[in-house]
């Protein structure tokens, strides 16, 4: 099996040096299915060590199976693959015939991995076992996977939901696709369940495709403009019509009045969202500023083990000594009135989100470790310089093409781009975005959260 495409049918990632693809070859349908997926695996993990580093696997409809997932999984969880696994953050595995053996070689895969960001099973049978769920579902709670398909799964239908969806609770996730799951109205309570509760931390839902019917539907609708402030994107056409959904004039009513709810919902919900992402990364700063002292010493040299943020500005001998009187008077004022000059920095963020904040920017551990000599991991190389200059925004001379190489780059690559350039750097403005919603969500400040209401009695 070669791994080569016609120019007719090449996709826009085929000129990237970090995205291995695969192709199906008729000749493995000429096979027996175990012998099929064992070839595949093998090529695939040899493609992927003649790379220096990989971002992506497409390597959708390339006849894997459950035998070749766990070739391929135990490939990566090895020595040999490590450095592959430590810098994948696409995986899409589309139409493998991947059953529950397979599921579970992912799930060991996806288990603590805070590199992996999507991930893509649509058109894999899967399972509907309920160990099987429980290890997948324990999996992505563990991970920071923020994007997860299971589109064209028309075998998992409710009995998948109810055993998936309850136990769901990684806060990293941020776009569920449903579509296609062969779901019914039946299982209408356990998604309100969810997306009403504070384990939902998703941007965007799709359940279109599916029979969860109109009154279904509405049920979902009502309950997102309720209890949800993370949704702003939901999906939710294509649905089944029953007879007692009344004639066409009055479905068509109805969904009209549906979709200007949601609508609605998810407008407020993105405005809320942005105010609070805002004003918490405003609120670091601040915190850091007031509440971070130096109150212990390094061990080299009796440095200070942290420093206020104003005092990093090297200001003016005045205005130094103005922040020196005006800092101890801060912190020696009574404790409500510290909160409600909190509260007037970041209004839009409830007393439990902006103690976390403060507590965060307090906590001098949490700072920037910038005198670290080594920033490499073990078992990993230096990526060469024309592979570095490929990552970088700008395109190769000869073919146009850009050279991204992943949305996150890992953390011991740094951008290359002149200094003059790096504004305009793309992978690098993708990491600095990520980086910053991995820390909203780590103080909970990733959504608008009521100040008092029943999603605290969760929390």
């Amino acid at each position: 099996m070669h791994f080569r495409v016609s120019p007719k049918f090449r996709h826009h990632y085929d000129e990237d040096p970090a995205t291995v693809r695969s192709v199906n070859h008729q000749r493995l349908k000429s096979v027996s299915a175990r012998l099929a997926s064992t070839i595949a695996a093998r090529n695939i993990i040899s493609v992927i060590q003649r790379r220096e580093i990989v971002h992506r696997l497409d390597i959708g409809d390339s006849t894997l199976g459950d035998e070749g997932c766990v070739l391929l999984f135990a490939f990566l969880e090895s020595p040999a693959g490590r450095r592959c696994k430590n810098s994948l953050t696409e995986l899409f595995l589309t139409r493998n015939s991947i059953g529950a053996k397979g599921l579970l070689a992912v799930s060991t895969f996806v288990k603590d991995n805070h590199v992996l960001r999507e991930l893509c099973l649509s058109g894999n049978p899967l399972s509907t076992n309920k160990d099987v769920i429980a290890h997948f579902t324990a999996a992505l709670n563990s991970s920071r996977l923020c994007t997860l398909q299971l589109i064209h799964n028309g075998t998992l239908s409710d009995n998948f939901i109810r055993a998936f969806l309850p136990n769901l609770r990684t806060q990293y996730l941020r776009q569920l696709d449903l579509s296609a799951v062969n779901l019914t109205r039946v299982v209408v309570p356990i998604i309100i369940e969810y997306v009403t509760s504070s384990r939902c931390r998703l941007d965007r839902l799709q359940c279109n495709a599916n029979s969860l019917t109109l009154p279904g539907a509405r049920e979902i609708i009502s309950a997102i403009e309720s209890d949800n402030h993370s949704l702003v994107k939901v999906n939710l056409e294509d649905l089944h019509i029953d007879d007692h959904d009344g004639d066409g004039e009055e479905r068509t009513l109805a969904w009209q009045e549906g979709w200007r709810i949601l609508t609605s919902a998810m407008q407020r919900n993105i405005k809320r969202k942005m105010l609070v992402k805002m004003q918490a990364v405003a609120l670091l700063v601040y915190s850091r500023a007031l509440f971070l002292r130096p109150r212990m010493r390094g061990v080299h040299n009796n440095a200070p083990a942290s420093t206020s943020v104003s005092t990093l500005n090297r200001p003016s001998a005045s205005i130094k000594s103005n922040i020196i009187s005006v800092l101890p008077m801060f912190v020696s004022l009574p404790t409500e009135i510290q909160q409600e000059v909190i509260a007037l920095l970041a209004p839009d963020l409830s007393h439990r989100q902006r103690m976390r904040v403060v507590a965060f920017a307090a906590d001098m551990w949490t700072l920037p470790q910038l005198n670290k000599p080594d920033l490499e991991p073990v078992h990993t190389t230096p990526l060469p310089a024309f592979m570095r200059a490929r990552l970088s925004w700008k395109a190769d001379a000869t073919t146009g093409t850009p050279y991204e190489g992943s949305w996150r780059p890992p953390v011991w690559w740094e951008c290359t781009c002149p200094e003059e350039s790096r504004g305009q750097c793309r992978s690098l403005r993708r990491w600095v975005r990520e980086m910053r919603d991995v820390w909203l969500t780590r103080v909970g400040c990733d959504i608008w959260e009521p100040e008092f209401g029943a999603q605290d009695a969760d929390l």
